[in-house]
């Protein structure tokens, strides 16, 4: 488990691997959903709009966050087509996940980049790894009031 903290004040707590998506395109909810089955619910699963996903791409991720789904672990965050692999890793091998969390419930897209082939271009197209000069914590040192990344 990681421990992140906003400030000193408020923690978040997540199961590693997570997988982050669009959660205002309909399509990548899809998307998600079918990962979340696929792996059993042994995935945690956070949408990018989420006030758990907004603060893991404010302060892990880049600028191009939003234009891909991501998979971040410990010491890494792979997006686009760069996290097709350990999307399968996180798929066949996670355990003890806290599933897909959906709050949207009518499914819209707030933008017209819900088309398919658009989707499918921009998974082509973009790619990123990102390593983490400090590893998060695990859940046993979450006592400290240190800032993680």
């Amino acid at each position: 488990m990681g421990v992140f903290k906003f400030g000193n004040h408020i923690s978040i707590c997540v199961i590693f691997p997570v997988m982050l998506y669009d959660d205002r395109c309909s399509l990548c909810t899809r998307f998600a959903k079918a990962v979340n089955m696929l792996a059993g619910g042994r995935l945690t699963i956070i949408g990018h709009y989420s006030n758990k996903g907004r603060y893991m791409r404010d302060t892990m991720l880049d600028d191009t966050a939003t234009e891909m789904f991501w998979i971040v672990d410990r010491r890494d965050a792979f997006g686009g087509r760069a996290a097709l692999l350990p999307l399968l890793r996180a798929i066949l091998f996670a355990r003890g996940g806290l599933g897909m969390t959906y709050d949207n419930d009518d499914d819209t897209c707030e933008s017209d980049t819900c088309h398919v082939l658009v989707r499918s271009a921009s998974l082509l197209r973009c790619s990123r790894h990102i390593r983490y000069d400090t590893p998060v914590k695990s859940g046993a040192d979450s006592s400290d009031d240190q800032d993680v990344r």
